[in-house]
């Protein structure tokens, strides 16, 4: 701001008028007050905010898609299904109103929950078609292998004219998820099904390039300020319990053992650390149930009562989130010392007051 007697002196010397003063005054009050509420917006912003809904217009919308395919499913899937009509037809008619639905609610509407619905319906949908067209007696096979690699690639293809006709963030994971189901049921065949042996090795290379594609996204859009981040927010829920699951389900521990308790939490607060790094809460979401059992068997040694017992191990494990999440900024301020002044930091989100 321009001082006041800056001004008067600029009037005495006939450089401006006294209106020409206060119309300057004016003006760069307004500015210093809009430069002021945009500091406020980005210190409030939220840099996991995820577009689910924009009012309860959405989510009464979204509930009256959930009433209609529950209607469809339980009134008229099974009558037709159980009256010869093969279920591939059912789930193809349920895959046609799905579009039809999404045509209206995602491209015109643009309604984010009901989008987010119909993505996962139509999924489900169009891996049914699937799984009802490739069965064995179709195939004249009997490996369950081909039924999955035929009925992942359909399902690709549909997910993908899916997601190139209405652009939906969730419709990736969807897409990564049968790609997931094609180089398992790939694998599987090759192997003649010796690879189902090493299951939580699998599902970790699986959860392993879900993050990857979830990082592709992040590093896109380090500010979070494009549909890159609900990309990538949707990604990683899906890669965070299949590499939780895989690390915990793949040590030769025995799952009722302290050792296993002590190694759970162990995982957990490392996969927390990587989530404090990438700004990431949602990777946290399915460590917790494994936090949650590692803290309720450690204290099973002590005399508590079931309920007792749920409730302490509950209470601690709410008072974890609360504080790790009233927190963040400073936890992810410490976990970020060791990686200052190196270039990994120009890939990942800034670190927030």
């Amino acid at each position: 701001m321009i001082s006041r007697a800056s001004l008067t002196g600029a009037i005495s010397a006939g450089i401006i008028s006294a209106d020409q003063a206060d119309k300057l005054v004016s003006y760069l009050s307004l500015q210093a007050e809009n430069i002021q509420n945009q500091q406020t917006s980005e210190s409030l912003h939220d840099p996991e905010e995820v577009r689910f809904t924009r009012g309860f217009h959405d989510i009464f919308i979204s509930l009256g898609i959930l009433i209609l395919f529950a209607g469809y499913s339980i009134g008229l899937g099974e009558p037709l299904t159980q009256g010869g009509l093969p279920t591939a037809a059912v789930a193809g008619a349920a895959a046609i109103i799905t579009w039809v639905l999404a045509e209206w609610f995602t491209k015109i509407k643009k309604l984010a929950l009901p989008s987010i619905l119909l993505t996962g319906l139509f999924g489900g949908s169009i891996a049914l078609v699937g799984f009802g067209l490739f069965t064995p007696d179709v195939l004249n096979n009997d490996s369950e292998s081909i039924q999955v690699i035929l009925s992942s690639i359909f399902a690709l293809v549909g997910a993908s004219l899916f997601y190139w006709r209405f652009k939906v963030p969730i419709t990736l994971t969807v897409i990564v998820a049968g790609i997931m189901g094609l180089i398992v049921g790939a694998l599987t065949l090759v192997t003649d099904t010796k690879i189902l042996d090493y299951l939580s090795w699998v599902s970790l290379v699986c959860g392993l390039f879900a993050f990857a594609c979830a990082m592709y996204f992040d590093t896109k859009d380090t500010k979070r300020e494009t549909l890159n981040t609900d990309k990538a927010f949707w990604l990683h829920l899906l890669a965070a319990p299949l590499i939780v699951h895989s690390i915990l389900s793949g040590m030769y521990l025995e799952q009722q053992t302290e050792a296993y308790a002590l190694v759970s939490i162990a995982v957990v607060l490392a996969f927390g650390a990587v989530a404090l790094i990438i700004d990431r809460r949602a990777m946290l979401v399915a460590a917790l149930s494994y936090l949650g059992f590692a803290l309720a068997y450690l204290l099973e040694s002590a005399d508590f009562s079931a309920s007792q017992l749920t409730a302490i191990s509950l209470v601690l494990l709410g008072s974890f989130v609360l504080l790790l999440g009233s927190g963040w900024n400073v936890a992810r301020r410490i976990v970020m010392r060791p990686l200052a002044g190196t270039s990994l930091t120009t890939y990942l989100p800034p670190i927030r007051n």
